[in-house]
C-alpha cells in the first residue's frame, strides 16, 4: 500500500504540472500572436499603409485573441476555486468543464472527440477537487491511448439518487480502454478514487464509472 500511495501522491503532482504545462502554452500562443498583429500595426504605420480596412482586421484580430485569452483565465480560476474546497466539496459539473476547457488543444492534436453530457442538477461532489481532477485526467488519456483511429470518449455525469456518477466510454472503437496500461496504473487510479471517499468501478464493454458521494 505504501508503493500505491507514493505513486497517488506522484500522480497528482504530474497531473498539476501538466495543467501548469497546458495553461503556459495557451496563454504564450495567445500573448504571440497579439504580439506579432501589434509589430504589423506599427509596421504598417511607420510606412504609411494603415489603410483602414487592414486595421480593422487587426483590431479583430486582437479582440479575438484577448477574448481567448480572458477565457483561460476565467477557465483557470474556475479550476483554483474547485482545487482550493477541500472540506467543503466541489461542483463536479463544473469542474469537468474546466478540465476539458484546458485540455482541449490536446484533444484536438490527437484528434480525440469528447462527446459530454453533464446534469445540470448534479449535487456537489465529497472529497478533494483535486484528486479527482486528476483521476479524471488519467483516464481520459488512457482511454485516448487504447482507442482505435477515429474511436471517441463519451463523458457523462449524473446523480442517480445515491451519490454522483462519472463515467467514460469509447464510442467508435472496440479498443479497451489503457489497453496498454499496466495493473499498477488502474491500482493507482483506484487509490486516487478510494482518497476521494468514492470508487472506481470497471464496467461491462469498456465503460469505467467514477462513483462520488454527494453532500447534502
Amino acid at each position: 500500500m505504501h508503493h500505491t500511495d507514493d505513486a497517488a501522491e506522484r500522480a497528482v503532482r504530474s497531473f498539476a504540472a501538466a495543467l501548469i504545462g497546458e495553461i503556459a502554452h495557451e496563454l504564450n500562443n495567445r500573448l504571440a500572436t497579439m504580439r506579432e498583429t501589434v509589430g504589423l500595426l506599427e509596421d504598417l504605420a511607420r510606412a504609411g499603409k494603415a489603410g483602414a480596412a487592414g486595421t480593422a482586421r487587426a483590431h479583430a484580430s486582437l479582440d479575438a485573441q484577448v477574448g481567448r485569452s480572458l477565457n483561460i483565465v476565467r477557465t483557470l480560476g474556475g479550476l483554483g476555486g474547485a482545487l482550493g474546497s477541500t472540506g467543503r466539496g466541489f461542483d463536479a459539473g463544473a469542474a469537468i468543464g474546466d478540465l476539458l476547457a484546458m485540455t482541449e488543444r490536446w484533444a484536438r492534436r490527437t484528434s480525440l472527440a469528447i462527446e459530454r453530457d453533464i446534469a445540470a442538477d448534479l449535487p456537489r461532489a465529497a472529497g478533494d477537487a483535486a484528486l479527482f481532477l486528476c483521476l479524471v485526467h488519467r483516464l481520459i488519456h488512457r482511454f485516448a491511448e487504447g482507442r482505435q483511429p477515429g474511436g471517441g470518449l463519451a463523458l457523462r455525469a449524473a446523480h442517480d439518487g445515491t451519490g454522483i456518477r462519472v463515467s467514460l466510454a469509447l464510442k467508435g472503437s472496440r479498443a479497451a480502454p489503457g489497453a496498454a496500461t499496466d495493473a499498477n496504473e488502474h491500482e493507482i487510479d483506484r487509490e486516487l478514487a478510494r482518497r476521494l471517499g468514492g470508487e472506481l468501478e470497471f464496467g461491462g464493454g469498456g465503460v469505467l464509472t467514477i462513483k462520488l458521494a454527494a453532500l447534502p
